[in-house]
């Protein structure tokens, strides 16, 4: 079962590098490498197709540091590719980023790649919305593209023109769309790949403030990096500079609800809640004040 999937990906690969190369002729791919295992994997993959393609990681600016260590120790050829904007400054000017409002990845990770075709190390399994991607896909926010169906079979990938790309558009192509973790892991160990530390502690890698994150998974990088959970305080004071219409008192208090992942109709009503919360909770909803700054 892996090695048929292990083929699929390669010819997915080897099928889209005419594209790839038509769209970046010195450079090829642009592989989105965030140093978890899937896109180990595949870059390990791109290796085994022959394709030509360069490994961009996204600073993000709230990166673990043992995932930077680790990139620059195993994968010193990936790229550090860095976003005119990162998540404290980001923080600064629109607060925390939220589950149904992830401006960060926005602004960010999904910055890059303009322009090219994209090799991404996206798994169906991994959620609903996922589960709904095509493994080849325009990525296109002209008006022109809206409400249209942006998803294109690999007899696409091979014509010569393709004239409805322009500079901003991005070709997604998802070799590892239908992998599961198990898949993942399988191929990790018969290839003897390097693994991310942090899955010893987190069982996760990405952001240290991920709106995402686990709880236990923000208090284990609060413990270890707690230099990056003063630097987010900060940057939430200098938001209410110009945002003073808050519920909250004092930014480890809106960090907590953040956190907490709960909807702010729900926190103020809490037996712990602060005065502020109960008078400010008592003029009706303000689940949505907060995710519409």
């Amino acid at each position: 079962m892996l090695a048929s999937k292990i083929a699929s990906a390669i010819v997915l690969m080897q099928e889209a590098e005419h594209l790839a190369l038509t769209m970046n002729p010195e450079r090829g791919f642009w592989l989105g490498f965030s140093g978890g295992k899937d896109s180990v994997v595949l870059l390990s993959l791109a290796k085994l197709a022959g394709v030509k393609f360069h490994a961009e990681y996204h600073v993000v600016g709230v990166d673990a540091p043992s995932t930077i260590y680790f990139i620059r120790e195993h994968f010193p050829d990936v790229h550090f590719w860095h976003p005119k904007e990162k998540f404290i400054p980001l923080v600064r000017k629109k607060g925390l980023p939220t589950m149904y409002r992830r401006f960060c990845c926005e602004r960010t990770k999904e910055a890059g790649g303009k322009g090219e075709v994209v090799l991404t190390g996206v798994r169906a399994e991994e959620s609903v919305k996922r589960a709904a991607y095509a493994q080849v896909e325009i990525f296109s926010r002209r008006k022109e593209h809206e409400g249209k169906d942006r998803a294109r079979d690999t007899t696409w990938l091979k014509q010569v023109e393709h004239e409805c790309l322009k500079g901003q558009d991005r070709v997604m192509v998802r070799p590892l769309l239908d992998w599961t973790a198990d898949d993942i892991w399988e191929y990790t160990n018969r290839y003897n790949l390097p693994v991310n530390p942090n899955y010893a502690h987190t069982g996760r890698v990405g952001c240290m403030f991920c709106p995402f994150a686990s709880s236990t998974q923000m208090a284990w990088y609060e413990s270890v990096y707690p230099g990056y959970l003063k630097a987010i305080l900060r940057a939430i004071e200098e938001f209410w500079e110009t945002h003073p219409d808050h519920y909250f008192q004092d930014p480890l208090d809106y960090y907590t609800w953040w956190k907490s992942k709960r909807r702010l109709d729900d926190w103020v009503r809490m037996p712990f809640a602060s005065p502020l919360h109960e008078i400010k909770g008592s003029h009706g909803s303000v689940g949505a004040t907060m995710e519409d700054n």
